[in-house]
C-alpha cells in the first residue's frame, strides 16, 4: 500500500472511532436520562463509573508512554540510518576525488602527448642540435608523464 492510502485510512478510522464514540455517548445519555426518573438516581448511576474513569485514565497515560517508546525506538533507527546515508556519501565524494584525479591526470597525459606531436613536427627538417634539445625536452616531457602514472597507482593504493 502507498503512504497516502495508510493516510487515509488512518484517518478515516480515527473519524469512524470518534463518531461511534459520539453516537455511543448519545445514547448513554438518553437511556439514563428516560430511564432514571431523578437527578439522585442519575448521580448513584454516574458514581458508579468512577473507577472505570480512572481505569480510562491509566490505560490513556500507559498509551501516551508506549507512544513515546516507539517514537524514541524510531528515532534512533532514523539516526542509525542518517549515520549510514553520510558514511555512503563520504565514499562517494571519496570516488568522485579519485575520478576527478584521474580525468584530471588524463587531461594532463593528453597535453603532453599532443606537445610531444608537436616537437615530433618540428624536429624534422631541423638540424642536430635543435635536434637533441627538443629530443631532451620529449624526455622530460616523458618522465612527467611515468611521475604521474605512479602517483595515481599510490593514490589506488
Amino acid at each position: 500500500m502507498s503512504e497516502n492510502q495508510n493516510k487515509e485510512e488512518s484517518i478515516s478510522l480515527l473519524i469512524w472511532l470518534v463518531v461511534g464514540a459520539i453516537i455511543l455517548w448519545g445514547i448513554m445519555w438518553w437511556s439514563v436520562f428516560n430511564n432514571l426518573p431523578d437527578w439522585p438516581s442519575r448521580g448513584q448511576f454516574g458514581d458508579l463509573f468512577g473507577s472505570i474513569n480512572a481505569l480510562f485514565s491509566g490505560l490513556a497515560f500507559a498509551g501516551i508512554i508506549y507512544t513515546i517508546y516507539l517514537q524514541r525506538k524510531e528515532l534512533k533507527l532514523q539516526r542509525d540510518e542518517m549515520k549510514a546515508s553520510r558514511a555512503e556519501l563520504n565514499a562517494q565524494v571519496k570516488a568522485q576525488e579519485y575520478a576527478n584525479s584521474i580525468n584530471i591526470g588524463q587531461i594532463k597525459t593528453a597535453s603532453m602527448q599532443a606537445q610531444i606531436e608537436i616537437f615530433k613536427i618540428k624536429i624534422e627538417g631541423q638540424g642536430p642540435e635543435v635536434r637533441r634539445s627538443m629530443i631532451e625536452k620529449m624526455e622530460s616531457i616523458a618522465n612527467e608523464i611515468n611521475e604521474f602514472a605512479e602517483e595515481l597507482e599510490q593514490m589506488e593504493d
